[in-house]
């Protein structure tokens, strides 16, 4: 396997650039490894993974806003973003403000949504594809 190395470095440094110039024009990533997240944060790694996610309300049925990239934003901005405002707002420091704060933000991005709930969704990931695996969500903050 070593022997290999030199190549899978080139190859992979090939691929990253690749996704880079891709991604700068408006695509898709195309190479797994280019995401910083896979070396600083891979799902497993800890016993129990939290994600802050925004829901809205429409009728009877509560909906999750997906990430969609924008001009301003990319998907791991937008995450970023509701992370940490939502953990700030969970923690009571000084909650009205980022309540505030995160309504702008929604409104910049989503200006047609309203009635918007915060929600801490938290799971095992070494129960993912299992017939036990459950998302717990808890209700943080309306919006």
């Amino acid at each position: 396997m070593q022997q290999y190395t030199r190549y899978l470095y080139w190859i992979s440094l090939l691929l990253a650039l690749t996704s880079l110039y891709l991604m700068e024009k408006g695509g898709k990533e195309i190479y797994p490894f280019f995401s910083w997240k896979l070396f600083t944060s891979p799902s497993g790694s800890e016993n129990t993974e939290e994600y802050y996610r925004i829901y809205r309300v429409e009728g009877k049925d509560t909906l999750r806003v997906a990430y969609q990239p924008t001009k301003i934003y990319d998907e791991n901005n937008l995450a970023l973003i509701v992370g940490f405002y939502g953990k700030k707002i969970e923690r009571n420091e000084q909650k009205a403000d980022h309540i505030r704060k995160m309504r702008i933000f929604m409104k910049s991005y989503r200006p047609d949504y309203s009635h918007l709930l915060l929600y801490k969704e938290s799971f095992y990931p070494w129960d993912l594809g299992k017939p036990s695996f459950r998302i717990k969500k808890t209700l943080i903050s309306t919006l």
